[in-house]
């Protein structure tokens, strides 16, 4: 396991690991970690394909972002969240400003539990095992091509005893290189 893959196993959120970590190995490039909002959009329930139960009874977002430390992109993620299992202010938040996810629902005590890890490495060897993550990733069309990252985490997040969001993050070589 990598250091960064320990950093961030060590940590309840993303966000959290990643502010620290950019802190410690990067300071002087940025003060804050900021989310770039690609989309956020209420999604078709026919549109998810993960671990999390959804229905037609309860809306599903989908959110995706490049969170940046000063002016470098170190990651970036697709969030399929339930809006309605926020606060109406988080709710707000996620729609209307550019903190990342992990920022945003903070105060409900998030932790997270790891479904798959894959590294650069893994992916670039492909195999049966990585083939969907990758067409999953193709098929946002948002995201830099495949060979950019360093490690995929795909993970559910639960807050204040619910789940909340299924969390798909890619890490860019950049965090562990610039």
């Amino acid at each position: 396991m990598s250091a960064f893959q320990q950093f961030l196993q060590d940590h309840d959120t993303a966000t959290a690991a990643l502010a620290a970590w950019c802190r410690r190995n990067h300071p002087g490039c940025g003060d804050e970690l900021a989310a770039t909002v690609l989309l956020d959009r209420e999604a078709d329930p026919q549109e998810y394909d993960g671990p999390l139960q959804v229905s037609a009874d309860e809306p599903i977002r989908c959110r995706r972002v490049l969170l940046k430390w000063g002016d470098q992109v170190v990651s970036e993620a697709e969030n399929w969240y339930f809006p309605q299992r926020l606060p109406v202010e988080m709710q707000t938040a996620l729609t209307a400003g550019d903190q990342p996810f992990g920022a945003v629902v903070a105060e409900l005590l998030p932790r997270r539990t790891t479904i798959a890890i894959h590294t650069g490495d893994d992916v670039l060897r492909g195999g049966a095992a990585v083939e969907g993550f990758i067409a999953e990733l193709e098929k946002a069309k948002v995201f830099s091509p495949v060979g950019d990252f360093v490690l995929h985490v795909t993970a559910v997040m639960e807050g204040a005893g619910v789940v909340l969001a299924e969390l798909r993050e890619h890490y860019r070589r950049e965090l562990l290189a610039f």
